[in-house]
């Protein structure tokens, strides 16, 4: 249905302001933030065939401005206001996060940062004697099929920390937990050479759809 067949108060903006922002579906929300539609469609359907054609709103959230610019109807001021929106959820969604110092958050988050993520990246969260975080860092940025870890690097860093613990942490693009054979293997070349640096590893941990596996 096309939104000037609807009454007044079930169009998206009148809908919110009369019985919340809870009350509307994910195309509402879209339609709000659009404003317009495009030619041949209204705003509600031109919301539609955006979360069809881009995978829902999850696809979405995996596309950055310039991609949203090459969808007919989107132009750049409404592709910023979409990229900023997702931006500006993940921000909230952080919010106490950034600032803790428990590691099983930071590792939380390292997950969710990750969610829509369409390349490998390999993180490194250092600890103190108490388990505390003392340092976070991205140690590599890979494509689709991996991310090479520059391990004397890691180790480096490591060392000049002065970390007493490491959990490493890396994501799969393609939505599996499950560890490889090349996950395994590099998880146990670190321990090593980490136990001889007097640093212990404390786990190492995969990313993918939002949820996370250790690593054997």
């Amino acid at each position: 249905m096309k939104i000037k067949d609807l009454p007044e108060e079930e169009r998206p903006r009148e809908k919110l302001l009369t019985h919340g922002v809870q009350s509307l579906s994910t195309v509402e929300l879209l339609a709000i933030l659009l404003r317009t539609g495009r030619r041949g469609e209204d705003v509600l359907e031109f919301s539609a065939a955006l979360l069809n054609g881009w995978g829902g709103l999850e696809g979405l959230c995996r596309s950055d401005a310039k991609e949203l610019m090459s969808e007919k109807g989107l132009n750049s001021a409404k592709a910023a206001t979409l990229s900023a929106v997702i931006e500006l959820g993940n921000r909230i969604a952080d919010l106490g996060i950034r600032k803790s110092d428990k590691w099983q958050l930071r590792l939380e988050k390292i997950a969710k940062d990750t969610r829509f993520c369409d390349r490998e990246l390999i993180y490194a969260i250092f600890l103190d004697a108490g388990g505390k975080v003392i340092g976070e860092e991205k140690i590599s940025f890979g494509g689709q099929s991996g991310a090479y870890l520059d391990i004397p690097v890691f180790y480096r860093k490591a060392v000049r920390m002065n970390a007493y613990g490491v959990v490493l942490v890396h994501n799969h693009p393609d939505g599996s937990c499950s560890a490889s054979r090349e996950d395994i293997a590099i998880t146990d070349h670190v321990k090593k050479g980490l136990d001889f640096l007097g640093v212990e590893l404390i786990g190492h941990y995969i990313a993918a759809g939002g949820q996370l596996t250790q690593v054997p």
